[in-house]
């Protein structure tokens, strides 16, 4: 009877407590979130991400022409150490490249055999493949405001979305792209951007529309990329 009274009596008051720590801990996040300074975030957050060298991506990039859309390429990509590896579809047609140590590993399907392109390139930037180099699209010059949206969860991640319109380092993109707006999920965390995306418009063709968004996963986690077996053909 007695641990019955008592157990009646700590019941409420520990109902009480794990409430007030929920609500503690609710109040806590809320105020993190409030402090949070767009402008600051991304910078952190787009320098942080410069400096893996190890993570996985899948990016698609496609026009907008008078409303529709039309689809340039959807990748699946990884990167590890200056190699990458992407495979997908661009223009309609399926991909499965390499880039290691300066030379391309393409694979022919019609041929059913692998084509070794050496290049005098060590950057993959050069070769004027976005795909290979996702980053390379969000290189953006500091724009003048950055606008704070909100938050979003990412494959589980809490993340803040902030918005710009500003010019990119690229000199493919500004040769043929204007009026760039970019939109960002900021892991604020660990200060990495999880999400991204583009938009811009044609400088001949103004109502036609270029979209790419790419997001990042096993951001430095140990990804091993070697060179395809040139003797066999693909599984």
């Amino acid at each position: 009877m007695i641990n019955k009274k008592l157990f009646k009596i700590v019941l409420p008051i520990l109902i009480v407590i794990l409430a007030f720590g929920l609500a503690f801990d609710s109040l806590h996040d809320m105020y993190i979130k409030s402090r949070l300074e767009a402008q600051v975030e991304l910078n952190r957050a787009l320098a942080g991400t410069e400096k893996i060298t190890d993570y996985r991506y899948s990016l698609k990039s496609g026009f907008i022409v008078e409303g529709r859309e039309e689809v340039i390429s959807q990748v699946q990509g990884e990167k590890s150490q200056g190699k990458t590896h992407i495979k997908g579809e661009m223009v309609n047609t399926a991909i499965d490249i390499y880039y290691i140590n300066r030379t391309i590993y393409n694979y022919d399907s019609a041929a059913e055999k692998w084509l070794v392109i050496e290049s005098d390139s060590s950057n993959s930037e050069e070769l004027l493949i976005s795909e290979l180099n996702p980053l390379s699209n969000f290189r953006i010059r500091a724009p003048a405001r950055v606008e704070k949206v909100g938050f979003e969860k990412i494959n589980g991640t809490e993340c803040l979305v902030a918005t710009c319109e500003t010019g990119v380092r690229s000199e493919l993109l500004e040769t043929f792209w204007q009026d760039f707006k970019y939109k960002f999920w900021i892991d604020y965390q660990k200060g990495l951007i999880q999400k991204a995306q583009l938009e811009a418009r044609n400088k001949d063709s103004f109502e036609t529309l270029l979209k790419i968004e790419v997001v990042f996963q096993d951001m430095n986690k140990e990804i091993s990329i070697e060179a395809p077996d040139l003797t066999k053909g693909k599984e």
